[in-house]
């Protein structure tokens, strides 16, 4: 059964002539995972609401498949399902992730209709939230996991901090087992806020260690600079996994990753001082 809501939604990317939208409460990002599409620029994902709550359509369309398979996990008494819900919009097809549908293969749906519910299954780990994937795609080439049809951004640029340099003094807000939010100082382009720097909008995880998957969204495209980290409390080195960024419609966060779940990093109201460096 298809429900409708009566709520706004925000246009967010682009693929030629397919427009995505995302509900106006809703945080976004086009390189916070290491999924193939994302290597590729070609996917964004959108957050907001909780676990089996609604997600909303980002386009309008006919349902033209739904399928689920398995995911991985390591948990036995987890649901290990994954589902596809493929929407044809003209000539192509967007493709959703991490949705559990309520529609079928011939529902007509609009931007903002509930398509289904958010899940939690084993290509999530403990820090993240819930999360629709969506890509642009070919009509007969929907379900493989790599894709090259690049999104555009819909930002309403203006000039952003070029610094290779960011300090950014950070209160946190919210602290719990999986994470810690923390705020600071932003900027926004249009409806769009982030944290800026290097020309452009911070996108991704950066990891204390190892690789992670981070980018800086500027106006000419996705760049990957050489990236270092530093996160420190009363001038003392804070030991994590990593930081994340998402770009936001409404006041983004920073979000500090502890080493391993159950670590509580901070207290409400602490202050953090974060220093970021690019090449």
């Amino acid at each position: 059964m298809l429900f409708i809501r009566c709520i706004m939604m925000k246009k967010i990317a682009s693929h030629g002539e397919i427009d995505i939208f995302a509900p106006d409460e809703s945080r976004f990002s086009f390189l916070k995972s290491p999924y193939a599409a994302h290597k590729t620029h070609s996917a964004v994902d959108i957050y907001y609401g909780d676990f089996g709550s609604d997600a909303l359509s980002p386009v309008d369309g006919e349902v033209i498949d739904v399928r689920s398979f398995d995911a991985p996990t390591p948990f036995k008494d987890r649901d290990s399902k994954e589902y596809v819900i493929a929407i044809r919009h003209n000539e192509y097809v967007i493709k959703i992730l991490h949705v559990k549908p309520d529609v079928s293969p011939g529902d007509a749906v609009s931007k903002g209709d509930s398509i289904g519910t958010f899940i939690y299954n084993g290509y999530f780990i403990f820090w993240n939230d819930p999360v629709m994937h969506v890509e642009v795609r070919k009509t007969g080439d929907y379900l493989r996991a790599s894709n090259n049809m690049r999104l555009t951004p819909n930002i309403d640029w203006i000039r952003l901090p070029s610094s290779k340099t960011l300090d950014i003094e950070c209160r946190v807000e919210e602290t719990n087992k999986r994470y810690s939010l923390l705020s600071s100082h932003f900027h926004t382009c249009g409806d769009v806020g982030g944290f800026a720097m290097d020309g452009g909008f911070l996108d991704g995880y950066i990891p204390y260690l190892d690789d992670g998957f981070f980018g800086i969204v500027k106006p000419d495209g996705f760049f990957h600079p050489e990236v270092s980290l530093e996160v420190t409390k009363d001038k003392s080195e804070i030991k994590c996994s990593g930081i994340a960024f998402r770009l936001s419609f409404i006041e983004p966060k920073i979000k500090i990753i502890p080493l391993k779940y159950g670590d509580r990093l901070f207290e409400a109201g602490e202050k953090v001082m974060i220093r970021i460096g690019v090449q």
